[in-house]
């Protein structure tokens, strides 16, 4: 997922002319780079909300043990869970792009 977001943001910054043409090792350090950042804040952001919610051990073994039924869990666990995730990576994308966007 991480990964996919990435190289949409360096087609994006392409476009509209923010990002020069690239060979394909640089994208792919870029991707690596923003996907690392983005998986980062990311957790640190579902962290904070799950132990907001007292669910923050729990979350640390469905990351262990249960990343398959990730997705699932976190849509009941976190109410309105798919706009805090597009507030996630709209954060993340401000954070890692800065003024690029």
């Amino acid at each position: 997922m991480f990964e996919e977001i990435a190289k949409q943001w360096i087609e994006e910054m392409q476009e509209r002319g923010k990002a020069g043409p690239m060979e394909p090792d640089e994208i792919n350090r870029f991707v690596n780079d923003y996907a690392r950042r983005i998986e980062a804040i990311y957790d640190s952001e579902v962290s904070r909300q799950m132990q907001h919610r007292g669910k923050d051990d729990e979350y640390d073994r469905m990351k262990l043990y249960d990343t398959q039924y990730m997705s699932k869990y976190l849509n009941q666990a976190i109410p309105g869970f798919p706009g805090f995730k597009m507030e996630i990576l709209a954060k993340a994308k401000r954070i890692i792009l800065g003024e690029l966007d």
